[in-house]
């Protein structure tokens, strides 16, 4: 199993630093997360540039909040910027964000996710002269559309949560990944035989595609503190209805409804509290060691685990604090 760690600071200042470190110290890969504040692409090209080892990808871009042409080229500008070391993640995001963030239409996520990927591994395979694409929910045409100095394949991973999305991934990704507070045993149990059943469909090698999952990772020597901001981000986490698959027969059901009232009324405790009771299954905390020997039972599950530091109501100062930690986990389990 290989360590990847997504470097999450607001300020991209700061990122650069973590990226730098990380990279001197043989972190496995780099992953940049897209939210209304932070955009993966722009920082991925950071990250490309700022690092020479390791790989770089984005965990995850939203497949819906740019069209199929403006990912592509993006993407492809960051191939080329780390020389074949970047990694497309993307996902379908939620019905909420797309609707209300990216005025985006969304009425069936599976197939248009599958219809969005197939585009865009056209568009970057394109060499030169005429290029169009008809499909159910995509339309592009254009009479030239020239791109011999850039890459023609990347690999592209996507996310997936519910029955049919995790099989939209087996059919046609080159890696799964798990979300941020999906269990081991999830991973282990209910996604494999999801991803088997959509490359059985797309006539797809289940054994090339790999598996890999972030997952909240908080590490210090005040153990409480580690395992307060992990079981806050966890209980943030937990809210979506759309992630009722992460917990299945109902499990957690109180304490996710919990916290999802907490985080209407800005109630951090309230979430803090919420996770508690979750925080142990889906997070990785405490000191060092406490981080490296809770990781292992993800171990021989995924191919690659990749470390997410709690940032919900945390301060920035610990985020990054918390990063320089995650690092030497990364390293030492390198080594």
């Amino acid at each position: 199993m290989k360590i990847g760690l997504v470097v999450i600071d607001e300020n991209p200042a700061e990122a650069l630093k973590i990226v730098r470190a990380a990279d001197r110290a043989g972190v496995h890969s780099l992953w940049t997360i897209d939210y209304y504040n932070r955009s993966s692409l722009t920082r991925a090209a950071a990250f490309a540039a700022a690092s020479e080892q390791a790989i770089v990808g984005t965990n995850v871009t939203p497949l819906f909040a740019r069209s199929a042409l403006a990912l592509a080229s993006s993407a492809s500008d960051i191939q080329a910027i780390a020389g074949g070391r970047f990694v497309l993640g993307v996902g379908s995001s939620t019905r909420r964000m797309n609707q209300d963030w990216y005025g985006a239409t969304m009425d069936h996520p599976a197939p248009q996710v599958r219809e969005r990927i197939d585009l865009i591994r056209q568009l970057i395979a394109h060499r030169d002269g005429p290029f169009h694409y008809q499909g159910r929910f995509d339309r592009v045409a254009m009479a030239h559309y020239e791109r011999t100095a850039l890459p023609d394949t990347m690999p592209i991973f996507a996310a997936g949560v519910g029955e049919h999305m995790v099989g939209v991934v087996g059919e046609c990704a080159d890696g799964f990944v798990g979300h941020t507070i999906a269990s081991a045993d999830y991973l282990r149990d209910v996604a494999p035989p999801l991803l088997a059943r959509g490359a059985l469909r797309s006539g797809r090698d289940l054994g090339q595609l790999l598996m890999t999952t972030q997952i909240v990772a908080s590490a210090g020597a005040d153990r409480s503190a580690a395992r307060r901001d992990a079981a806050a981000q966890v209980g943030f986490y937990s809210t979506p209805k759309g992630y009722d698959a992460l917990f299945p027969n109902g499990q957690f059901a109180a304490e996710r409804v919990a916290a999802r009232d907490a985080v209407m009324r800005g109630d951090a405790a309230g979430v803090i509290a919420a996770g508690e009771a979750m925080v142990e299954e889906r997070a990785v905390f405490g000191t060092q060691e406490d981080v490296a020997e809770q990781l292992r039972r993800y171990d021989g599950v995924v191919d690659w685990a990749i470390l997410y530091p709690p940032n919900y109501g945390v301060d920035p100062d610990a985020v990054h604090a918390n990063e320089l930690q995650l690092i030497e986990v990364a390293a030492n389990w390198a080594s």
